[in-house]
């Protein structure tokens, strides 16, 4: 069933008063932030995740207190300049791939791949945080395609998490997704193609990165990339350009999945579950329709209110997130993926790799 995007735990915060925001939204401003004495959660600290989100808020909301519109959360983005007046040819979409692909990684993306608009994911209506209203979506039939891109994010600094600090790896993360998606997205409008770039807006990221063979989903709900686990944010790009599509990829997640709970064990509120994958979601925020692991985003959002950051906890614990630059992590992924498994979430818990990193480490 198509998702409204008024529903998600972000938007709900604004509307609607079971969900109270507090001071979480108001911290993301540095004369606003509340220290604490815990690591992680000092002036350095804040003053860094703050940064780290300033380019995506200043280009989002540029015209927030006209519109409302937070593009790349709530709308697409609509940065682009005008192509030009005819269009390229191209009679070899293979070819044609290739150089999107290219193209892509060169502006920042870790991974790239192309599924067809599945339009089951795009979301009914858009959200107004001015007004509140909510406007039906209509993304322009021409637009076909859509190319999914993976940004990692910092893989030590995540180890920080929950903190300050380590939200500074979301932040930095989205920076990187705007550039690779609004450029990717002139790029193809400067070969006379349409291009709309997005984040978190128009549709839901994690199935269509499926859809391109970008990864599998995991128990806590989250897209786990067979290059960079789970500490991942997606951005992508919808087109009538011609392009050649990716196919799902299976490397043994689910089954590993099965047999692993750290995050739902270390989740502190219990926003994962421990259980069977689940027909029903727990509230509005979740998709319906689909049979999946489904985290209640009321408990998760309240947590993060608590803290005045971002949470993450699951991220940093799942075997998933290593360092693959290492041959060695590699080698550990193919295992998690064979009948081995179980040794694979022995050695992971022996050698402590989720254990968090004091931010003075991280600092020093």
């Amino acid at each position: 069933m198509p998702f409204n995007q008024k529903n998600d735990i972000f938007n709900r915060s604004i509307w609607d008063d079971d969900i109270d925001p507090k001071k979480f939204y108001k911290s993301y401003d540095i004369a606003n932030y509340a220290p604490k004495k815990s690591k992680g959660f000092d002036h350095w600290d804040y003053a860094y995740r703050n940064a780290s989100w300033h380019l995506t808020d200043a280009v989002g909301e540029r015209s927030m207190s006209e519109d409302g519109k937070s593009e790349g959360f709530t709308h697409f983005y609509s940065l682009n300049s005008p192509g030009p007046p005819q269009q390229l040819s191209i009679t070899d979409s293979a070819q044609a791939t290739k150089r999107v692909k290219k193209a892509s990684l060169s502006f920042g993306a870790g991974a790239v791949g192309i599924c067809q608009v599945d339009r089951r994911w795009i979301y009914t209506h858009n959200y107004n945080r001015k007004d509140n209203a909510e406007q039906k979506l209509d993304l322009p039939k021409s637009l076909t395609h859509a190319i999914v891109l993976i940004i990692p994010m910092d893989h030590h600094l995540s180890k920080t998490f929950p903190s300050a600090l380590g939200g500074a790896a979301t932040g930095i993360g989205y920076g990187i997704g705007l550039n690779a998606a609004v450029t990717l997205a002139q790029f193809i409008t400067n070969l006379g193609y349409e291009a709309i770039a997005s984040l978190n807006d128009t549709a839901l990221s994690i199935p269509m990165a499926i859809a391109a063979g970008l990864g599998e989903y995991g128990r806590h709900g989250l897209l786990i990339t067979p290059k960079f686990g789970p500490n991942v944010r997606i951005a992508k790009v919808f087109t009538d350009m011609p392009l050649n599509v990716d196919h799902p990829v299976e490397f043994g997640v689910k089954e590993f999945c099965n047999i692993c709970r750290k995050c739902a064990d270390s989740c502190p509120v219990k926003a994962i579950t421990q259980g069977e994958p689940q027909d029903e979601p727990p509230n509005i925020s979740s998709l319906k329709g689909i049979k999946k692991w489904t985290i209640n985003a009321e408990k998760c959002f309240k947590f993060w209110v608590g803290m005045n950051t971002d949470c993450a906890i699951c991220i940093r614990v799942c075997p998933y997130n290593k360092d693959y630059s290492k041959w060695w992590n590699r080698m550990g992924i193919r295992i998690a993926g064979s009948p081995l498994r179980r040794f694979m979430l022995w050695l992971d818990g022996f050698l402590k790799f989720s254990e968090r990193i004091k931010a003075d480490h991280w600092w020093k």
